[in-house]
């Protein structure tokens, strides 16, 4: 009997391999698919999914929009660039870099957030991976990496140190694409549309292929705050197609409604191998998977989930001159004049001996993110040096969004973030 099945899997294997090696892909489709691969017929995406919804509900916060920011908006990202890794280890190859798991997208479709950790579980950098849904690398798996522009010779250099003998192609593609950020009451049917061929048909089996036909063939809902909107990864110089109730806005907007909403990106807010990625708010965003199996840093993040309580925190805050008013509500003033305090430089509480409290991060205007104790953030005696000797105020604010915490839960679940 055991030899028999180890005829019948050879003899699959072998007329698989024969589908998928020989002559063009659209001639030579195998009756059998593979959850792995996506496939370009007739010139447009197919995905292989097991579960499609016909409908995803809108995402709704109490935290309100600047009055530029509302309405239907998109607007060029500023500081992101792209690798393209390909190849028939790149799957199992991310999966040992980073915090989210790479199964969830390795049949193509959206993109997730996530982190990648330094050995101790430091954040290195934050990340988009992209599934490349159209291409020529078939029938290996392409992706693309999205991250902070600045620093990409030492991810790369990241990357290859512990590449081995992976067959995995590392590629910087910047030059070749531009990441786009679209928000507003018609995204939905944007990223939605003609994505169920049946709207009856809710499931369909594993490895089924599906058309479908967004704006754009790669990019994802960005979770990383609940009405952020779409990411999308487009051609250089090629903007989306939009209804023309959508309005483009200058980049430096991108910045501040990231910081409004408490949305940490990039170098400023996650200085390499400083912050954990509890603390930079990786759990909120939805950019670690905590039911994957090792990665480079799981374990010291597993034990701060599990056992520990997460006394720092990434949010926004306000600035504002010795001798005004404490601020109440967290508005950006876009006609100030600040002298604004460089990266990484240390909050600390007035007339008070001791460490830091926290440190700034992005900072726009008036308003930055900084890492802060939590137990401090009712604070209004926080003060920053601005780099030329002048302390400003510094007023913390919770976002709305995030999770709310009862005593009971912080008790018995010690995981949790206990707020002050």
């Amino acid at each position: 009997m055991p030899k028999l099945f180890s005829c019948l899997g050879r003899l699959v294997s072998d007329n698989i391999s024969k589908c998928v090696s020989f002559g063009p892909i659209s001639s030579q489709i195998p009756l059998i698919y593979n959850s792995f691969y996506h496939k370009i017929i007739h010139h447009k995406v197919s995905r292989s999914v097991s579960t499609i919804p016909t409908s995803e509900p809108s995402l709704n916060t109490s935290e309100k929009e600047d009055k530029v920011h509302q309405g239907d908006k998109y607007i060029k990202v500023p500081y992101r660039g792209l690798i393209e890794l390909h190849g028939y280890d790149t799957i199992k190859f991310l999966q040992g870099l980073i915090t989210n798991n790479m199964p969830s997208i390795s049949s193509g479709g959206d993109g997730f957030y996530t982190a990648s950790l330094n050995p101790v579980g430091r954040v290195l950098f934050d990340a988009f991976i992209h599934p490349k849904n159209l291409g020529t690398s078939f029938p290996h798996p392409t992706f693309l990496v999205e991250c902070d522009s600045r620093i990409i010779p030492e991810i790369i250099k990241h990357m290859k140190k512990y590449l081995l003998r992976s067959k995995v192609n590392i590629t910087d593609v910047s030059s070749l694409y531009q990441i786009w950020n679209v928000w507003g009451n018609e995204i939905n049917n944007l990223w939605w549309r003609h994505q169920v061929p049946n709207p009856s048909a809710t499931k369909l089996h594993t490895g089924t292929l599906v058309l479908k036909e967004n704006i754009a063939e790669i990019g994802c809902r960005d979770k990383r705050y609940p009405n952020m909107g779409l990411r999308l990864v487009l051609p250089v110089d090629t903007k989306p197609t939009l209804p023309n109730s959508f309005t483009e806005l200058p980049s430096k907007e991108y910045i501040i409604r990231r910081i409004l909403h408490g949305v940490p990106e990039g170098i400023h807010d996650f200085p390499q191998g400083e912050a954990l990625p509890l603390q930079s708010n990786f759990d909120y965003m939805g950019g670690i998977d905590f039911r994957k199996g090792c990665y480079i840093g799981q374990e010291l993040t597993f034990r701060t989930y599990h056992t520990g309580i997460t006394r720092k925190r990434i949010l926004p805050v306000q600035l504002y001159h010795e001798g005004e008013s404490v601020p109440t509500t967290l508005e950006v003033d876009r006609n100030s004049n600040f002298l604004l305090p460089p990266p990484s430089s240390d909050v600390i509480v007035l007339n008070r001996k001791g460490r830091p409290v926290g440190s700034i991060g992005t900072s726009c205007h008036n308003i930055a993110l900084a890492l802060l104790k939590l137990d401090i953030i009712q604070s209004n005696d926080l003060v920053v040096d601005n780099g030329q000797g002048e302390k400003l105020r510094v007023k913390a604010f919770i976002p709305h969004w995030w999770p709310k915490v009862d005593e009971k839960d912080t008790e018995e679940k010690p995981k949790e973030t206990a707020l002050a």
